[in-house]
């Protein structure tokens, strides 16, 4: 059941960060809340009263905030995604085609919609493909859709609407968030991402994130219930912040593996970016992108605008 009503507090926040991380610089557009996806991972286990489908209607005070933060940003990107899945529920509710409307008239704003679903029928359909939109899909190997990621549709799936969005003109995003040590870990990414380089024009990958394993203790609880997951299989330490995470010379490793097969199998250009890392790691990985907000913000708009 869906339910509908007003949003009395406001639509946009920066995307939150842990202290001593290098941010991104992205905006939260929390325009519904709930998912029907059932991750052993997500946050909103912990985070939400309910998982039930909220909807907010007050589109007109949406659009007032997003005029007046747009006036006070430069490169402003921004997206649905946070407290919800943007594409699982859009063929009942259709708010992306109210999103489009509204955010082609702000053509210097980057929006995304942030999804595990198969469902771009209403994105597609749209009237017209504008330069500012980017459709990213979260993927993981199918091992880990199949054990940690119930519900939400397979990786076949996912890939035919990465294709058919791409094929009509939207740039595409990809976050490998989160990524997970396992047994076998780095051919089941090897093969992820050949999978990804069948279907994928490097040239409409407008950015790429790279996210290890993190919650805080308080999802441990939420991760329990889900018996088939294997989330604590891997190295997992408390860090200065209290959320758990792969020690940091795993990490290190990580994601050295994960930029070398996507480097090797997409491109040399693949606009790759560290999501909740700090400038250590920033500068172990990515030593060309200068490890601060405004910088890395930058590099991302005007990758998805390009």
């Amino acid at each position: 059941m869906i339910r509908f009503t007003e949003q009395k507090g406001k639509f946009i926040k920066h995307c939150p960060c842990t202290p001593d991380v290098v941010p991104c610089g992205y905006y939260n557009l929390n325009l519904h809340t709930g998912c029907p996806y059932c991750c052993s991972y997500c946050i909103l286990q912990a985070y939400l009263e309910t998982t039930e489908p909220i909807f907010f209607t007050n589109f007109d005070d949406m659009e007032k905030e997003l005029e007046e933060v747009s006036q006070t940003r430069q490169y402003l990107r921004i997206g649905t995604g946070e407290l919800t899945d943007s594409l699982a529920l859009d063929l009942q509710t259709g708010y992306s085609h109210k999103i489009l409307d509204i955010i082609e008239k702000f053509p210097e704003i980057v929006f995304e919609f942030k999804t595990k679903s198969s469902h771009v029928e209403n994105l597609v359909s749209y009237k017209k493909v504008l330069r500012n939109i980017v459709v990213s899909w979260s993927l993981n190997p199918r091992e880990v859709i199949e054990r940690e990621e119930l519900l939400a549709p397979g990786l076949i799936a996912r890939l035919g609407a990465v294709e058919k969005a791409q094929a009509h003109g939207y740039k595409i995003g990809i976050h490998f968030d989160p990524i997970v040590i396992f047994a076998g870990w780095q051919a089941a990414y090897l093969e992820l991402v050949k999978e990804i380089a069948k279907v994928i024009e490097p040239s409409r990958i407008a950015w790429w994130s790279l996210g290890a394993l993190r919650f805080p203790y308080s999802l441990r609880e939420h991760i329990f219930k889900h018996q088939g997951s294997r989330l604590f299989e891997g190295e997992l330490v408390k860090g200065h912040d209290g959320k758990y995470r792969y020690f940091k010379p795993l990490r290190l490793q990580l994601f050295r593996y994960m930029k070398q097969i996507i480097r090797e199998n997409i491109s040399d250009d693949a606009p790759l970016y560290l999501c909740m890392e700090d400038k250590e790691v920033w500068e172990e990985i990515f030593p060309e992108i200068h490890p601060d907000e405004e910088a890395v913000n930058q590099y991302l708009y005007q990758s998805a605008l390009k």
